[in-house]
């Protein structure tokens, strides 16, 4: 069993991925909506294509994990994703924004899959939960993104040289984290699918369907309900008239709630279960999505994404932590089954809510996000398998460098 440090420079590589990535463009939207003369509609189209861009990443990113082991992935797609985040800031044009989020957006997933599949390495390695203290990690680097955003954009920084600077500090940790984070891939599941007798193939075969369709339910609705904060927070609240470095603050909000939940997340999961965590986060997201929309301030709009945020915390580290535990699926196609169907979620909800904030009003489209939060909690106990974070390892003749 490896130490407790072991865990760090995972950790290390989630904050790098929150703090470099989609947050911090996101939190300066506002602005580039301005730039373009954009409406929400129209914006939504734009932001869709990093859900695009990621959801093509994905159909290969899991494979190439499998293929060349998590840690070679997580350093080439942390070196691609800073180089390119100046572009976002550049782009002239709606079209050409939509093609550098596509890039960024691709960039991103890859990082994202190879990253949450090395943590699902070390859970199974070491035989502990940490799934959620990493996700953790990630929101207090994207809470950090959107706080270097909201004074950025009070000094009036370009949002071109604020992402250059940003990028540029994420290729050392790409480069760093090709020597530091946990080798191999597991491949045992796909070697024994591959021996077994044809019917015990089928019941596998049963099982991998079965345990994917849940793995999708989940991560798409997680996408559903962290899409919108991150994409329309700050629309939202700039839309109180507000000074130019508040709207920021909304996506800090929610990443400030994100950030307590997951802190405690891996606790409370060992101590009352995958199921009754989904069930009582789900629950809290609505609470704080309805309070958000109802009550209209930008004060309580923050609260309201923090309350949310908190609720929410759990979905995406329960995802990526029973997509190594899935009969049948090895953690890296796990992983990118998680990210592929969570990115499809993305895809679709800024194309949805920017419609929706032309027929109904931004402010009620929140609404409508409190509603999956509503189903999700109701299904938490079909959707998510048992916890068990003690299987034991794979012989060393089927894990590749």
């Amino acid at each position: 069993m490896r130490g407790r440090a072991g865990v760090v420079p995972i950790a290390v590589v989630f904050v790098a991925n929150g703090f470099g990535a989609g947050p911090s463009f996101l939190a300066r939207l506002p602005e580039r909506q301005r730039q373009l003369d954009l409406s929400e509609g129209q914006l939504g189209l734009v932001v869709a294509g990093m859900g695009l861009g990621a959801l093509l990443a994905s159909m290969i990113a899991g494979r190439l994990v499998e293929r060349t082991g998590s840690r070679t992935v997580v350093a080439g797609s942390a070196v691609a994703l800073g180089l390119c985040q100046w572009t976002v800031g550049a782009a002239p044009s709606a079209p050409s924004l939509f093609a550098a989020l596509m890039v960024v957006g691709a960039a991103d997933a890859t990082m994202d899959i190879s990253m949450n599949a090395n943590g699902a390495l070390y859970e199974r390695r070491s035989g502990r939960s940490v799934m959620h203290r990493l996700h953790a990690a990630w929101s207090l680097g994207a809470l950090g993104a959107a706080g270097v955003a909201s004074v950025a954009a009070g000094f009036e920084v370009p949002l071109t040289l604020h992402l250059a600077v940003i990028g540029a500090a994420m290729v050392p940790v790409g480069l760093v984290a090709r020597r530091t984070l946990e080798p191999g891939a597991l491949a045992a599941v796909e070697v024994a699918v591959a021996v077994a007798p044809q019917g015990e193939r089928r019941r596998w075969s049963e099982r991998w369907i079965h345990g994917v369709g849940l793995l999708a339910a989940l991560s798409i609705g997680g996408a559903l309900l962290e899409g919108p904060p991150a994409d329309w927070g700050a629309v939202r609240i700039e839309q109180f008239g507000v000074a130019s470095w508040v709207p920021a603050l909304g996506f800090a909000a929610f990443m400030a709630g994100m950030l307590a939940g997951r802190a405690v997340g891996d606790h409370l999961t060992d101590r009352y279960g995958d199921a009754a965590m989904l069930r009582f986060g789900t629950a809290v997201a609505a609470v704080g999505f309805v309070f958000g929309a109802v009550v209209a301030h930008p004060v309580t709009f923050m609260l309201g994404l923090a309350l949310a945020g908190f609720g929410a915390s759990a979905l995406f580290p329960l995802a990526f932590s029973a997509a190594s535990r899935t009969p049948g699926v090895a953690p890296g196609v796990g992983a990118a089954v998680v990210s592929l169907t969570g990115r499809i979620g993305f895809l679709v909800e800024p194309v949805l809510v920017g419609a929706l904030a032309e027929l109904i009003d931004l402010r009620w489209s929140f609404l409508s996000v409190a509603g999956v939060a509503i189903v999700l909690s109701v299904a938490a106990p079909r959707i998510v398998p048992p916890g068990d974070y003690s299987q034991p390892m794979p012989s060393p003749s089927l894990s590749r460098p």
